[in-house]
């Protein structure tokens, strides 16, 4: 298809015919191994042997770029090598350096070796290619590894193949400091280009695991869902994808995912001067340094990146392809949770209290504001609690209008559909470490990953969840396989939204922008 010759991919349209030699060899070889072994795959740079089960095939710890070591740290990512024999790929390769002080989000790693992908596949053959789904994991731009999420029911219910990816995070991904400039281009992005190889090697890739690379769903949540939204106004990302869904990540939420070039630029300056030596310094010592001081993620205004969401979204300037974007009902009762953990610290029994309610609102709106929206956020209308007075105030404000005009600014460009995870019962963490909150949980952010992947983090699923999970499922691969939901996409006057909660009948339309108070808070500003 014409669209793969992308204005950004000149260099791939030169080497088509190649491309599209080794493209055929592989589905051959694939083809081959579904009558045989199939747990052995050859990819353009060898053959993989992976992991059988009933229902998946899984392929673990595939290179799909150089290491980023020595020469290649704070650099573009350069091609994989080539491998004699059969590679193992049974197991997951190393996550990027991370601190891992928060279990549930990805473990502690310094190895910088860590540009890998993983693979499920259903087991069963199939005449016609699949769907391709890849998948960008959360964690600030700091921390988590695509391992973490396995995706064994989201393949075979869903008849989709999955790809888990791994990026360069803190300071290795995302540092910019004008004396890494020069020769290796712009800083600041290299995360970010870490996910386009990935996508290319997904092009490349596809038809061996039998996947279609012209059906490819890019998504991705709260730091994986901003990357999507910077995919999807890159230059260079046209034609690597042909469909997005973003969870928990609004695109028009300048605080959360944005960083403009000069204020990288400074903030990579200041950063620097933390440690000694930042150049040559272990991925250990980096890690903490940085990946705990300047906020991380993709940086706008060079030549990778030109606009932002808001910029191109009002230019026109998008990759035009369907976009399906939600958030959670309650995304802020995971960070009140946090507050509350740091309460328990010193007194077991603490709970979030008037005092914490007003101290939080006027830190983050200022003492004028935020006594209107107490006014307006009362307790008698959230259970009496404080704490959930306060989640429903910051979900609202931080997440639900940019959710609203998101949806409104991409109706105009692409079928957008908006959807609410808004179930109440979901899976608490697994870690005893991480005891449940004062307050009912509900759907807060991230709690709708266990409905889509197996997670060590999380308690198994319940049967009613699982129902839940089953019709998620469903969604999410339909939408991957036609571009389509099962409601009206939303226009710039309506945006069509659509609950997806626990019980029978509760998937339904519902009214977002009102329920989350969006004309209050377009009056504040």
């Amino acid at each position: 298809m014409l669209k793969r010759t992308a204005p950004s991919a000149i260099a791939l349209a030169l080497t088509a015919s190649i491309a599209g030699t080794l493209t055929t060899a592989a589905a051959a070889t694939s083809v081959a191994a579904d009558r045989g072994d199939a747990s052995s795959v050859r990819t353009d740079k060898g053959l993989v042997r992976g992991t059988l089960t009933d229902s998946v095939r899984t392929f673990q710890g595939i290179p799909y770029a150089a290491p980023p070591t020595g020469d290649r740290r704070w650099a573009p990512p350069a091609p994989a090598k080539r491998w004699s024999g059969v590679r193992n790929a049974t197991e997951p390769g190393s996550a990027c350096p991370q601190a891992g002080t928060l279990p549930p989000l990805g473990p502690k790693s310094d190895n910088e070796n860590c540009l890998f992908l993983n693979v499920t596949t259903p087991r069963s053959a199939t005449a016609k290619p699949r769907p391709v789904m890849v998948y960008l994991h959360g964690g600030d731009h700091t921390d988590g590894t695509g391992a973490m999420h396995g995706a064994r029911r989201l393949a075979a219910q869903g008849d989709v193949v999955v790809v888990t990816v791994n990026y360069r995070l803190g300071a290795l991904g995302y540092l910019a400091h004008p004396d890494l400039e020069g020769r290796r281009g712009e800083s600041g992005n290299y995360g970010f280009l870490d996910q386009q190889a990935a996508l290319r090697w997904v092009q490349r890739n596809a038809t061996a695991f039998g996947g279609d690379p012209d059906k490819v769903t890019l998504f991705g949540e709260s730091a994986g869902g901003y990357s999507t939204c910077a995919h999807l106004v890159a230059p260079s990302s046209a034609g690597l994808f042909d469909r997005v869904i973003q969870q928990s990540a609004p695109c028009t939420n300048a605080a959360m995912g944005q960083r403009s070039r000069a204020d990288a630029l400074a903030d990579g300056q200041k950063a620097a001067t933390e440690i000694t030596d930042w150049r040559t310094a272990t991925a250990e010592n980096l890690v903490k340094p940085f990946g705990e001081g300047p906020q991380y993620g993709p940086v706008y205004g060079g030549k990778v990146l030109p606009r932002t969401p808001q910029e191109a979204f009002a230019s026109g300037r998008v990759n035009k392809v369907p976009v399906l974007q939600g958030i959670n009902r309650h995304e802020e009762r995971a960070r009140v949770y946090g507050l509350e953990l740091s309460k328990r610290a010193t007194d077991p029994e603490a709970r979030i209290e008037e005092a914490d309610y007003r101290f939080h609102l006027e830190r983050e709106f200022g003492s004028e504001s935020a006594a209107v929206i107490a006014a307006h956020y009362p307790f008698s209308d959230h259970g009496n609690s404080p704490a959930l007075a306060l989640a429903a105030a910051l979900t609202d404000a931080n997440w639900a209008r940019h959710t609203v005009e998101t949806g409104r600014a991409l109706s105009v460009h692409v079928p957008t559909y908006t959807y609410e995870f808004a179930a109440t019962d979901v899976p608490w963490y697994s870690d005893p470490n991480f005891p449940k909150p004062g307050f009912e949980a509900g759907a807060g952010h991230t709690f709708e990953l266990p409905y889509l992947f197996e997670l060590d983090a999380f308690d198994s699923l319940t049967p009613a969840q699982q129902d839940l999970s089953n019709r998620m499922i469903r969604i999410w691969t339909d939408f991957a396989r036609t571009g389509k939901a099962d409601w009206k996409p939303g226009t710039p006057a309506a945006l069509n939204a659509q609950s997806l909660g626990s019980g029978p009948d509760s998937i339904r339309p519902v009214d977002f922008a009102k329920e989350h108070q969006y004309d209050f808070w377009k009056s504040l500003r």
